[in-house]
């Protein structure tokens, strides 16, 4: 079966006035027990290339500083001088959380649902770096679609709330968190997990019921 593709503005995007949707939702059907969905940044690269001016230009002034603190200084220089030694701490900090900021960059978020095995969240962030959550289905309890107020802001949020020993740890997983999408993105992801998770619940109930229930032979 061909993946359906969709677009949608990030939360920041739209603050933003951005005219060109910077997310891209795939989903990927397997039959009736398997989904695989994935939200794209489409503007990943943008960003990294963003962060990368903006160390060349720190880079830059940090070289024009030197070059005239070398220039105009008397006598030789040391280190541990002030006009040397906090303006390199200061751009050593501000590379540092240039190169940070580069790392926590997401460059998608993916899902993969089965009846049979799991659920599996994955995090790709800069240099593919992955951070990985697998929650068996014995462990699910629901999915909800939450109205939250962060930051001042109404934000919407994909939980899953979970059951058992895992209920311990983590009673609920935000899912498709990172990049931001606005509620119609997330509504149609619940709709798709739902679907699965609620059809083939009643699927193999009734068909356990069917199997366990004694036939009848007519005379």
């Amino acid at each position: 079966m061909e993946p359906s593709r969709h677009r949608y503005f990030s939360k920041t995007a739209i603050y933003k006035g951005s005219v060109v949707e910077d997310l891209e939702l795939t989903v990927q059907k397997y039959g009736e027990d398997v989904v695989r969905i994935q939200l794209l940044n489409r503007l990943h690269g943008e960003q990294c290339r963003a962060q990368l001016k903006r160390f060349f230009g720190l880079l830059g002034l940090a070289t024009v500083y030197f070059g005239f603190a070398l220039a105009l200084s008397e006598g030789p220089t040391r280190m541990g001088q002030a006009h040397i030694l906090y303006p390199g701490l200061l751009w050593l900090a501000l590379s540092a959380l240039i190169f940070r900021n580069t790392l926590q960059l997401v460059h998608s978020e993916k899902l993969f649902y089965s009846w049979d095995m799991a659920l599996q969240t994955e995090t790709v962030r800069t240099f593919g770096r992955q951070s990985v959550l697998c929650v068996q289905r014995g462990h699910l309890h629901d999915m909800v679609l939450n109205e939250v107020i962060e930051n001042l802001d109404i934000k919407y949020m994909l939980i899953l709330r979970t059951k058992g020993s895992m209920f311990k740890e983590r009673p609920i997983i935000p899912l498709f968190n990172s990049l931001s999408p606005p509620f119609e993105c997330l509504q149609h992801i619940q709709r798709i997990l739902h679907a699965y998770w609620l059809n083939n619940s009643r699927g193999r109930s009734d068909h356990a019921c069917n199997r366990d229930m004694p036939s009848t032979v007519a005379s």
